[in-house]
C-alpha cells in the first residue's frame, strides 16, 4: 500500500488536502496531511520537515511513500524522507 504525505503551502493548513486525502483513502491508500507550524515565525524548514516526518511515522506501513508539496513547502519535501537523516537527530 502506498502512503501519501500531503504537505500544504505557506498560509494554509492540512485541511487544504481533504478532498485528495478522502479520494486516496477511498482507493485503499494511506494519507497524512499534517498542519505545519505556520503560525510560529521562528519555525524553520527543519521544524516543518519534523512535523511531516512525524505524520509519516504515524501513517506509513513500510510500503511505497509519496510526498506531495504545495508552494513553499516544496523545500520541506526532500527533508521529509524517512531515509534521510532525521532533522532533530
Amino acid at each position: 500500500m502506498t502512503t501519501y504525505a500531503l504537505v500544504h503551502g505557506a498560509g494554509d493548513v492540512g485541511w487544504y488536502w481533504h478532498l485528495v486525502e478522502r479520494e486516496l483513502r477511498g482507493r485503499g491508500q494511506r494519507a497524512a496531511a499534517p498542519d505545519l507550524p505556520i503560525e510560529d515565525d521562528a519555525a524553520s524548514l527543519l521544524d516543518n520537515a519534523q512535523v511531516v516526518l512525524d505524520a509519516i511515522e504515524e501513517t506509513h506501513d513500510g510500503g511505497e511513500l509519496v510526498v506531495l508539496s504545495d508552494s513553499r513547502t516544496a523545500a520541506t519535501s526532500p527533508r521529509s524522507s524517512p531515509s534521510s537523516r532525521r532533522p532533530n537527530a
